[in-house]
């Protein structure tokens, strides 16, 4: 029987972003971006895209998990119709009948946030060495979002998800409550508590899932406006070197 180390093979759908640019430079029509891209297995580059690759795919995951798990709540919230109906005439916290699920949703929530901020700092990373090595240019991460607000791209986000992350690593933990809008069928909105809420007037307190699923969204959004970008730094490149 053979023994040693046994590498675990990660084959991500979102690694299609980075191959397409690695595609494309190997098809460039300048011989300088050919000779550096040849070169990408010898530079930085190569284990800074494949940790680009993995957490774009993780992060996908986690989006998986918490809608799988929202769909959970949903289902106990449709069987105990009657209960939530007392729980709210007596402004008392539903017990989920499986006492884990609360505390899974939380780990969910808590992995979006920190993912999704770790994935934006590494393509930062990511880029800018991209650019230096590949094209000879220096970028920082305020003239990475000059260029996305260029875009059209609403980049909010990036700042509340840095406050977010801020908050649940280093203050508190978080917590969720249900604005119910529909018992039967069940309908409700997620909220992510900042602090023990009892009295959900200020909104300062919490905020709406609905924010989760726009950072998200402002993700993918900024993603694919950062792919054009670098296509059209490498033509720019292309177009200086042939003339």
């Amino acid at each position: 029987m053979n023994k040693g180390y046994l590498h675990i093979a990660y084959l991500p759908a979102d690694g299609s972003w980075l191959l397409k640019i690695m595609s494309r430079l190997h098809q460039s029509s300048s011989i300088t971006l050919r000779d550096r891209i040849a070169s990408w297995g010898d530079t930085p580059l190569r284990e800074m895209g494949l940790a680009l690759s993995t957490k774009l795919a993780m992060l996908s995951q986690i989006v998986n998990r918490v809608d799988y798990q929202l769909q959970r709540l949903a289902g106990y919230l449709e069987k105990d119709d009657q209960k939530i109906n007392e729980c709210l005439h007596k402004n008392a916290s539903y017990v989920v009948p499986d006492n884990e699920l609360p505390y899974e949703i939380l780990v969910d929530i808590d992995s979006f946030l920190f993912e999704s901020r770790s994935t934006y700092e590494i393509i930062g990373h990511f880029l800018s060495e991209f650019i230096k090595r590949i094209l000879g240019l220096k970028v920082s991460e305020s003239e990475l979002k000059v260029m996305l607000a260029s875009q059209g791209i609403d980049i909010r986000w990036i700042e509340e998800l840095r406050k977010g992350r801020i908050l649940f690593f280093h203050s508190t933990a978080p917590w969720i409550a249900l604005e119910i809008k529909s018992i039967n069928p069940p309908r409700f909105e997620l909220l992510v508590l900042k602090r023990d809420v009892k009295d959900f007037t200020n909104t300062d307190d919490y905020f709406h899932f609905g924010q989760l699923r726009e950072i998200y969204q402002g993700f993918g959004s900024s993603m694919g406006a950062m792919y054009q970008w670098v296509l059209d730094q490498i033509e720019g490149f292309e177009t200086k070197e042939g003339t």
